[in-house]
């Protein structure tokens, strides 16, 4: 108030909170509140992962910063209230940028020149395979999908599917075109998920073997999601090589957020990049 004197207690909560905001880390998605205005939201998970924002808690003219400093992609998400940008609401690894508030339901997300260079080609999530191969919390700001699978040794002889988003229902069509020693051919895949790879006849610790998709407008809620590809698969008694065209939709109106592997018989290993291509 007018005349009033600060203490010494208040100079200090002003250096604290207006001069060095005050910094609060998250090791998972995180739902923002109304005390995170003025502050400084600090994400630190290893796998991909959200920062919400909902409608009612801030007022016009408000702000605050948000940084990823872990390994996974850090998407701003627009829970109930309304998120644009200029850019990708996708924060790679050492990435940032300002929400600033136009109302209390509506906030525009200003990313840093870091997060926007990394924005053209960015790995969502990588790792070893598992024969029970799932990644989940795909962010759905990027225009493409691509999976690359790396050096997959299966054991035994088995096919190895695709499925979308954990349907298990009878939504999905394709087909695979197998070329070998000069010969073709074609095999109609369908059912509760993708072939994408036929007869994988692969001998335990073959790294020769590796299989492309790509998942075009896949965040798209309107209509089919697509893919295509491309495998090298070396069978198991090193006098031939497989090359596979590999194709599908996916009758689901809903984005797809996760993608699962799935094999006929046996097990898997190897490794995988998830990428988002803006």
């Amino acid at each position: 108030t007018t005349g009033q004197v600060l203490s010494a207690a208040q100079v200090n909560a002003l250096q604290a909170n207006d001069y060095n905001t005050t910094v609060s880390t998250k090791t998972a998605s995180y739902v923002l509140v109304a005390a995170d205005v003025g502050t400084t939201i600090v994400q630190n998970v290893a796998t991909a992962n959200t920062v919400t924002v909902n409608t009612g808690l801030f007022a016009a003219g408000d702000t605050l910063r948000i940084q990823n400093i872990g390994a996974g992609i850090a998407t701003v998400t627009a829970g109930t209230a309304t998120v644009n940008t200029a850019n990708s609401l996708a924060l790679p690894q050492w990435g940032s940028g300002i929400l600033y508030f136009t109302s209390a339901s509506a906030a525009i997300f200003f990313p840093s020149a870091g997060a926007a260079a990394a924005a053209g080609m960015t790995v969502i999530a990588s790792g070893n395979l598992s024969s029970t191969s799932t990644f989940t919390s795909i962010p759905s700001t990027y225009r493409n999908l691509q999976l690359n699978l790396i050096g997959i040794s299966v054991s035994g002889v088995a096919d190895l599917f695709l499925r979308i988003n954990a349907d298990t229902g009878s939504n999905y069509g394709g087909s695979t075109n197998r070329s070998r020693l000069g010969t073709s051919t074609l095999f109609n895949v369908g059912g509760t998920s993708v072939d994408i790879a036929c007869q994988v006849s692969l001998s335990s610790g073959n790294n020769s073997n590796q299989i492309s998709l790509i998942f075009p407008n896949y965040a798209n809620t309107t209509t089919y999601k697509t893919f295509y590809g491309t495998s090298l698969i070396k069978a198991n008694d090193n006098n031939y090589s497989t090359a596979l065209t590999s194709g599908g939709w996916f009758g689901g109106v809903t984005a797809i957020s996760t993608l699962t592997l799935v094999i006929a018989s046996g097990t898997f290993t190897g490794t995988f990049e998830l990428i988002g291509v803006q």
